[in-house]
């Protein structure tokens, strides 16, 4: 049996989710920022973003917000849930315990820890699981987090909004641009702003 077909309430849900995420752009590092939405009879129950500096997760929040109510409700996701153990308990059991009924995902997250496992988890507690809705959009919102998991190193921004970086590219003496970025990698920053000249 294949994955069902992606609705129109499916795009206006997960736009909302990613709407949440970029509002948390730039304040969630080491984590992505990462928007839940979880959905009831075609209603907005609960919503959340990653907090600042990455904890609690978007999915742990909107479940406490929802309650009982998440029992068999649809949930929006921009990354796939966490799967590994860490600082808290990973969000795709979290997600299962609450006994959801099926969970729309963005993207696959492409953290060795997670990748896949998140949506194994999911699919294991027989819950629904519904892949790549607006994943091109949740891409490009997390570049900075895939580009850090791929390279070691954040993404160079050149934006000069406020609040879409995670800090200004700084040198310190005798360091190269090089060990820079490999610092600020391994300080877990995601996004770097090259500041204007």
């Amino acid at each position: 049996m294949g994955a069902r077909a992606v609705t129109p309430d499916d795009l206006r849900f997960m736009d909302a989710a990613l709407a949440l995420a970029y509002a948390r752009l730039g304040r969630t590092a080491p984590n992505p920022s990462v928007g839940c939405v979880i959905v009831k009879d075609r209603r907005v129950i609960a919503a959340a973003a990653t907090a600042p500096s990455g904890r609690p997760h978007a999915e742990t929040q909107a479940l406490d917000m929802a309650g009982e109510d998440a029992r068999g409700a649809r949930i929006y996701v921009t990354l796939e849930p966490c799967a590994h153990h860490g600082q808290t308990p990973p969000c795709a059991e979290a997600l299962a315990a609450a006994g959801v009924g099926e969970v729309v995902i963005a993207c696959r997250d492409p953290d060795a820890r997670v990748s896949g496992r998140g949506i194994a988890i999911l699919s294991h507690a027989g819950i629904a699981v519904l892949e790549g809705v607006r994943s091109a959009q949740a891409e490009a919102l997390n570049a900075g987090f895939f580009t850090r998991l791929v390279t070691g190193r954040p993404l160079l921004v050149q934006d000069g909004r406020a609040g879409l970086f995670d800090a200004d590219l700084e040198l310190r003496p005798d360091e190269s641009l090089d060990m820079a970025l490999d610092r600020m990698g391994r300080e877990g920053l995601t996004r770097v702003r090259i500041p204007a000249p």
